[in-house]
């Protein structure tokens, strides 16, 4: 139908035919490529998680800081108040404190559980101790008493003694107050502490208006039978030192001035 020559061209004309279609086909192939691989590239988005997660970590770490810091307080204050070694429960007493009838004393020979005691000490001063028997303690100190403890175990039963020697309770220490004060009655004070006659007026008071100053009358109990004293509260207030001590049992009586 065609001769050689025509056949060559159109087979060319064919050739280029396809040709064209064919980069048209790759051109467009090409053009949805990049196309297709936008959601691969969007990928890297998803990591910007893990940032976020690192980010908060820096708030728990607060957290966990102050755990350690709030338990070492509380061992810290834990070792603090036990770390001194003492008998708990004991009453507060300086060493310098007179012992006196009525007074309960707590002894605590360390590493002698057994010998450990709480006594009181009688109307007579005497107290009654493990090995020792009736000891007297009444007007010693508690460093008097405890070196004079000391020694006495010492001496025939342990070598030396480690006594730790203390006030469970005072004595009843009341006194009682009557006349020209705002609040006549019976009153308490510590037994550690020592007391003036001023301070036992303001405990009741104070003075009232009539009340005579300078004529106060004290009935002390000695032994059996009650000694009379005769008390000037100007004069004491005058020297502005309270020098009349209170003792226990006493009655205060303040009078009254007739002018």
């Amino acid at each position: 139908m065609f001769s050689t020559p025509h056949r060559f061209f159109a087979f060319c004309c064919f050739a280029m035919i396809a040709g064209v279609g064919g980069a048209s086909v790759f051109g467009q192939a090409t053009a949805i490529a990049p196309l297709t691989s936008q959601p691969v590239q969007a990928a890297p988005a998803a990591d910007a998680h893990p940032v976020g997660a690192a980010a908060a970590a820096p708030v728990a770490a607060p957290v966990q800081s102050a755990v350690p810091s709030t338990g070492s307080g509380a061992v810290s204050s834990s070792s603090g108040e036990t770390g001194a070694g003492a008998p708990s429960g004991l009453g507060a007493a300086s060493g310098d404190y007179v012992l006196k009838a009525g007074d309960t004393v707590e002894m605590v020979i360390f590493h002698e559980p057994d010998l450990s005691i709480r006594s009181r000490l009688g109307k007579d001063g005497m107290v009654q101790l493990p090995l020792l028997g009736e000891i007297r303690l009444q007007g010693l100190t508690i460093r008097a008493a405890t070196e004079l403890l000391r020694n006495k175990y010492n001496a025939d039963y342990i070598v030396d003694p480690q006594i730790y020697l203390n006030i469970a309770a005072f004595n009843s220490r009341k006194f009682n107050i009557i006349g020209q004060v705002q609040r006549p009655g019976t009153y308490e004070f510590s037994g550690g502490d020592d007391l003036g006659l001023l301070e036992a007026i303001a405990m009741a008071g104070g003075f009232t208006r009539i009340a005579d100053r300078g004529h106060i009358i004290v009935k002390r109990k000695e032994g059996d039978s009650f000694r009379t004293l005769k008390v000037n509260a100007k004069k004491i207030a005058g020297d502005g030192k309270d020098k009349f001590p209170i003792e226990p049992g006493d009655v205060i009586n303040v009078g009254e001035s007739w002018y």
